[in-house]
C-alpha cells in the first residue's frame, strides 16, 4: 500500500474533529482536498528524519537485471521546483541535455516567494533570464518592510527596524516556474518527467543510472554523468550520506494566500506598500515562540505565514497540522478579515538548519557524480527563511561550476563539494537559530527579549549590517560590532550562552567565530593576491576559487 493511500483524507472524522478549523478552511478552498494530500504528506515525512535511513545509492556495477535505459542525458535532476531553476539554466543557457523529475509535477510548489529587486537580478546574471523576462513573474513590490518583536514586560522595547533592500518584491512562484520549464523543453533536447519517483541511484565510474517509478508503477530507468538531488530537507540521498544528522533544526511554516484583509496603517491591516518580514505579537507558549510574516501579492490578494523554530528531535513541536490549526485559530489577531475575505490556497513547508560543530564542512553534499543542492544540501542559514534567496543568490556559482566540472569531467566527490562551498559566515549565523527555539522551563519573554537586544543592536549600526544578516551576506566586521553592540545593552548577555547552547554548542560556535575570522583574513589576503580578479582561466578550481572569495 502506497503513502498516500495510509494517510489521513480532508473528509475524514478524525481530521474534522482534531482540526477543524483547518478543516473548514481547506475544504472552501481551490482544489483543498489535493493541497491537503500534499499536506498531510510533508508532516508525516518529519518522522523519517530520526529513522534509520534506507539504502538509496549503490556503488559499483548493478548485481541485479534492470529494465533497459529509456533515455541518456547529461544531467539528471531529482525534484521539480529548485531543481527546475537549475535545471533550466543549465540547459537554456549551458546548451547541456537535462532531465528534471519531480514524484508530484515539475514547476508545482507550496511555497510563493520574496526576495529584493538587486538578489531578483542574480537570475539574469546566471543566464536564465533576461531583464525584460523579470516583470512577468513579479506580482508586487513594496516601499519597504520591517521587523518588530512583541516587548510587554520586556526591559528593552526596540522600536520597528526597517529595510529598503530585503524581501522588497512579491514573486509567483508558478509563473517563474512555468517559464524555467518552457525553457528548459524549448529546444526539445530536455525533458520534464511528471509523478516520477525515484527508486534506486547506481554510481558508477563512468556515469550514474537513475530508476523511478512512474505512473501506474511503471519503472523507468535514465543514465547520466551526473544527479543533482534537490528533493528537499527529507531527500533520502542526503539522509544516506548523512546517517548521522542531516539537519539539526526545523522551521515549519504554513499560511495562506488570501484576500479580503481589511486594508489600511493599522497593526492588524494590510497596507499594500509595506512588506512586514519578521513581526511577533506575543510571547512563547506551548513551547513555541511564533513568528508571523506578511506579504501583498497579485491585486488584493495577501500571503501570512506562521512559523516557529525546534530541534529535529522533539517530532511533537513540528507538526504542519497542529501548526495550521493554531494559524486558523490566531490569524485575525494578527490581520483582520474584511468583507469578501477568502482563503485562495495555502503554502506550506519546512526550512532547515544545521548546527555545525567543529571546523569545517560537518555534512556531505555530494558523492561520487551526485551532488546534493538547496534543502537537501542545508548549507543556507535557517534565519533567511526559505531556500529561494539562497539559491538565487548562489545560482550563477552553482550552474558555471558545474558546466565546467561536466566539461573537466571534475564529477568526483572532493570536487563537487567545492560547488556548494561551506562558508563559516553562514555557519555561525546559523547558531543563532538555537535562540529562537523556545525551552521548556524557560521564561516565555526570552526569545522576544533577545530579539529586541538584537534590533536595538542593528538600529546603531549601519544599514548594511541588518541587510547582510538577512541575506546570509554579514560580513565579519559587521558581525563584530553586532556582537560589541549587543554587549553594551545587555553587559550580562554572554552570560546566557552556554545555559541556551550548552557545553558543545558553546565551543562549536567559538570555533565558528575562529574559523570566520580566519576565512575573512583569507579572503582579503586572495583579493590582494589576485585570486579574485578578472581574466581567470576557464578552469573549474580556477573558479571554485573565485567564487568562494569573490560572491562570499
Amino acid at each position: 500500500m502506497s503513502q498516500s493511500n495510509v494517510l489521513p483524507r480532508l473528509a475524514s472524522p478524525a481530521i474534522r474533529e482534531t482540526y477543524p478549523q483547518t478543516h473548514a478552511a481547506f475544504s472552501g478552498m481551490p482544489d483543498g482536498e489535493l493541497w491537503f494530500e500534499r499536506l498531510v504528506e510533508l508532516d508525516a515525512g518529519r518522522h523519517r528524519l530520526l529513522a534509520a535511513p534506507e539504502p538509496m545509492i549503490a556503488y559499483g556495477p548493478p548485481s541485479e537485471s534492470r529494465p533497459p535505459v529509456a533515455d541518456t542525458f547529461d544531467v539528471i535532476v531529482a525534484g521539480g521546483c529548485f531543481g527546475l531553476i537549475i535545471g533550466a539554466t543549465l540547459a537554456a543557457h549551458y546548451g547541456w541535455r537535462v532531465l528534471v523529475f519531480d514524484r508530484h509535477q515539475v514547476g508545482k510548489t507550496h511555497r510563493d516567494w520574496n526576495i529584493s529587486r538587486g538578489e531578483i537580478r542574480r537570475l539574469c546574471e546566471a543566464g536564465l533570464f533576461s531583464e525584460s523576462e523579470l516583470g512577468s513573474f513579479i506580482v508586487a513590490e513594496y516601499d519597504r518592510g520591517f521587523v518588530q518583536f512583541h516587548a510587554e514586560g520586556c526591559w528593552l522595547a526596540a522600536e520597528r527596524l526597517w529595510f529598503d533592500d530585503v524581501l522588497t518584491l512579491a514573486v509567483s512562484s508558478d509563473e517563474l516556474l512555468a517559464q524555467c520549464r518552457r525553457k528548459l523543453v524549448a529546444d526539445g533536447r530536455s525533458q520534464c518527467l511528471d509523478r516520477a519517483t525515484l527508486e534506486r541511484v547506481q554510481v558508477e565510474e563512468d556515469g550514474v543510472t537513475v530508476t523511478v517509478a512512474g505512473r501506474a508503477d511503471e519503472r523507468l530507468v535514465f543514465r547520466g554523468r551526473l544527479l543533482i538531488d534537490t528533493m528537499g530537507t527529507l531527500s533520502p540521498i542526503a539522509r544516506q550520506l548523512n546517517p548521522r544528522e542531516t539537519v539539526s533544526y526545523l522551521c515549519p511554516t504554513v499560511g495562506t494566500v488570501a484576500s479580503g484583509f481589511a486594508t489600511g496603517t493599522a497593526a492588524d491591516e494590510v497596507d499594500a506598500r509595506v512588506g512586514e518580514i519578521l513581526v511577533t505579537t506575543e510571547h512563547a507558549q506551548g513551547g513555541r515562540q511564533l513568528l508571523w510574516e506578511g506579504f501583498a501579492g497579485r491585486g488584493d490578494e495577501f500571503t501570512t505565514y506562521l512559523f516557529h523554530y525546534a530541534p529535529v528531535a522533539d517530532l511533537d513541536r513540528l507538526s504542519l497540522l497542529a501548526l495550521f490549526e493554531t494559524y486558523f485559530e490566531t490569524l485575525p489577531t494578527y490581520k483582520r478579515p474584511g468583507p469578501g475575505f477568502r482563503f485562495q490556497r495555502p503554502v506550506f513547508g519546512y526550512i532547515p538548519g544545521l548546527h555545525h560543530v567543529g571546523l569545517g564542512p560537518q555534512k556531505r553534499t555530494a558523492t561520487h557524480r551526485v551532488l546534493l543542492v538547496g534543502d537537501a544540501a542545508s548549507l543556507n542559514s535557517p534565519l533567511t527563511f526559505c531556500g529561494f534567496g539562497s539559491l538565487v543568490r548562489n545560482l550563477r556559482r552553482i550552474t558555471h561550476l558545474i558546466d565546467l566540472a561536466l566539461k573537466g569531467d571534475h564529477l568526483d566527490e572532493r570536487s563537487l563539494r567545492l560547488i556548494n562551498a561551506y562558508e563559516p559566515g553562514v555557519a555561525i549565523m546559523a547558531a543563532f537559530t538555537r535562540y529562537m527555539v523556545a525551552d521548556a522551563g524557560e521564561d516565555p519573554k526570552a526569545v522576544n527579549e533577545l530579539l529586541n537586544i538584537v534590533m536595538e543592536a542593528l538600529h546603531r549600526l549601519p544599514p548594511s549590517a541588518r541587510t547582510g544578516l538577512f541575506q546570509d551576506c554579514m560580513d565579519w566586521g559587521d558581525f563584530v560590532k553586532l556582537m560589541l553592540q549587543m554587549q553594551k545593552l545587555h553587559p550580562n548577555i554572554w552570560e546566557a550562552v552556554p545555559r541556551k547552547l550548552g557545553t558543545v554548542y558553546t565551543s562549536a560556535w567559538v570555533l565558528n567565530f575562529i574559523e570566520f575570522s580566519s576565512f575573512a583574513f583569507q579572503k582579503q589576503l586572495a583579493g590582494l593576491t589576485g585570486q579574485v580578479g578578472r581574466g581567470l582561466r576557464e578552469d573549474f578550481h580556477n573558479y571554485a576559487t573565485y567564487y568562494r572569495y569573490a560572491l562570499a
